[in-house]
């Protein structure tokens, strides 16, 4: 089959269900958004910057499988960096596409603009290999291969992947061997296999307390109905990573709620610390997930299920895949079913009846507990926001999108313009600080010019609180310009029409939900709380915090 390389590459990412490309236009890449200008079957959606892009291209890909991005050479690359090294460090498959200068120019090391004018073009790839797992130049040569391996190294590995397209060869036509279809994830070795799932049968009917601890993979590698299918037929108890919240609906009989070292609840960091074979799935003790490392885990009973290995014991099984293992213990179980296990009892919180009161904290959260619907998304910031959301029984369906590990403040913002296009049939609430909003707050005019209609709530405490928290209560450093948030976005977009409010007691907060809902049309929120007012899991975790960054030499304590 003859086909132009533009057009090859598209094809390849629609075969990955990526309809949206997110990027800003430069001189190296518009060959590529011209052939994008054309082709009906996928669209250019033009950020604000580069960062915004490969933030938008992250939330695509959490909701859609897959997300992409296209930047120029050099300027454009670096400005999306940050982003690119969030995907991975969240497991997110976004495909970086740069448009470089002309292969010849490259090949003849030409002093251009956007590169350091030395002749060097390798300098941009070699900052891309330490944060992705796949890269390629493209060439008339190597793109029938190339791209190709890239694209499948994205879906198998769920991380992000780096492509460079010479403005020069977009249009070159080049012979693939047949169509392309899309990636399949890589196969087990039979004996592997069966070795694997007879050790892990073995080690679960000798258990007597079993937990099960899930982490980003099971989302990633949608291995939920199979891990859910394991819980019921053992009737193991289950826990999730912070990193991992929604992910197990939390209706689900046996979950216990979500782990996060001893700010778990009690019952059930005892019952970890004293569980004898922990079925743990890609979990990742990070310092932000683990109450700064305070898990109690027996290091003997966890057994280290990876999507393509498992660890058992001393022994490795490589070769052996994630759902394959499932399926595999799954027959060797039978028809035998464990006993039904019990649902963990929702709180019940009686909401105090809305007056001219100032808000706080508590008040809000709990009245938005009470907003947050079934198979709603929600795009929570790090801070006060990802604190209380954390503590909140979500409905069945919802999904949650959040960086916990990488922590970049203003992700969320952008992220929302992705998770809208790849799920649009859905409500989506972004809640994001008014420290994090300031460094993204741009692509609201992206939200508008799109028609999208999410729900955002602007969280106005007056600077950055959780730094507050960890050291400079009332240093400058951690202070901001005080916006006026809720008549920015008619400014941003002079011929949208967005619900706009400004919400300061339990009153208006009431108002404002009740006008929201009923909007088809962008709404945003701005509530106003006080400065030092937080939910009690950020002061504990701003407190460890602080212990561990400062230790002896903590300057509050030397003050």
């Amino acid at each position: 089959m003859k086909i132009t390389i533009g057009a090859f590459l598209l094809q390849q990412l629609r075969n990955l269900n990526v309809n949206h490309i997110y990027g800003v236009p430069g001189d190296y890449n518009l060959a590529l958004l011209e052939l994008i200008e054309h082709d009906a079957s996928v669209e250019f959606i033009g950020n604000c910057n580069e960062l915004n892009a490969a933030y938008a291209a992250d939330g695509y890909a959490r909701l859609n499988g897959a997300g992409a991005l296209i930047t120029t050479y050099g300027v454009g690359d670096l400005a999306a960096l940050a982003g690119i090294a969030g995907a991975y460090a969240e497991s997110a498959p976004v495909i970086c596409l740069a448009g470089t200068p002309p292969l010849y120019a490259m090949k003849n090391h030409a002093l251009l603009h956007h590169s350091l004018a030395d002749g060097n073009f390798d300098n941009v790839m070699n900052c891309f290999k330490q944060f992705t797992v796949a890269q390629a130049l493209i060439t008339p040569e190597n793109a029938a291969t190339e791209i190709p391996r890239v694209l499948s190294t994205a879906w198998q590995q769920k991380k992000p992947v780096y492509l460079q397209l010479p403005s020069d060869i977009c249009d070159v036509v080049i012979e693939t061997a047949h169509q392309f279809a899309a990636p399949r994830l890589p196969g087990s070795d039979a004996n592997h296999l069966g070795l694997a799932a007879a050790a892990l049968f073995k080690r679960l009917e000798q258990a007597k307390r079993p937990m099960i601890l899930v982490d980003q993979m099971v989302d990633r590698f949608q291995l939920l109905p199979l891990v859910l299918a394991v819980a019921q037929k053992f009737a193991i108890p289950l826990t999730n990573m912070p990193t991992a919240k929604c992910v197990i609906p939390e209706s689900t009989p046996g979950w216990q709620g979500g782990y996060s070292g001893n700010l778990s609840s009690p019952e059930l960091f005892e019952r970890m610390a004293q569980a004898d074979c922990v079925l743990s799935f890609g979990v990742r003790l990070v310092d932000s997930t683990t109450g700064y490392f305070s898990q109690q885990i027996p290091p003997q009973a966890v057994v280290d299920i990876q999507p393509y290995s498992l660890q058992l014991d001393d022994t490795s099984y490589p070769a052996v895949t994630a759902a394959d293992l499932l399926h595999a213990l799954l027959e060797l179980a039978g028809e035998t079913n464990a006993p039904a296990q019990a649902t963990l009892p929702k709180p019940q919180h009686r909401l105090a009846i809305p007056s001219d009161a100032p808000l706080g904290q508590a008040y809000f959260w709990q009245r938005i507990s009470h907003f947050i619907q079934a198979d709603d998304v929600l795009v929570v910031e790090n801070g006060t926001s990802g604190a209380a959301i954390g503590g909140i029984r979500m409905p069945d369906g919802v999904t949650l999108v959040n960086q916990p590990v990488w922590g970049s403040i203003g992700y969320t913002l952008p992220a929302l313009l992705g998770t809208l296009m790849a799920a649009p049939a859905r409500r989506h609430l972004l809640f994001i600080g008014d420290g994090s909003f300031q460094l993204t707050a741009q692509e609201v005019s992206t939200l508008l010019r799109c028609e999208l209609k999410p729900i955002i709530f602007l969280i106005n405490n007056e600077g950055y609180t959780i730094e507050r928290y960890i050291l400079g209560e009332s240093s400058s450093y951690n202070d901001i310009g005080p916006w006026d948030y809720a008549k920015l976005p008619a400014v941003l977009n002079r011929h949208a029409t967005p619900f706009c409010a400004t919400v300061a007691t339990g009153q208006q907060l009431e108002m404002a939900l009740e006008q929201a809902s009923r909007q088809d049309r962008l709404a945003f929120i701005e509530v106003k709380l006080p400065m030092m007012d937080a939910p009690s899991a950020m002061k504990e975790f701003c407190q460890r915090c602080n212990n561990f960054n400062f230790g002896l030499h903590n300057p509050r304590r030397n003050a």
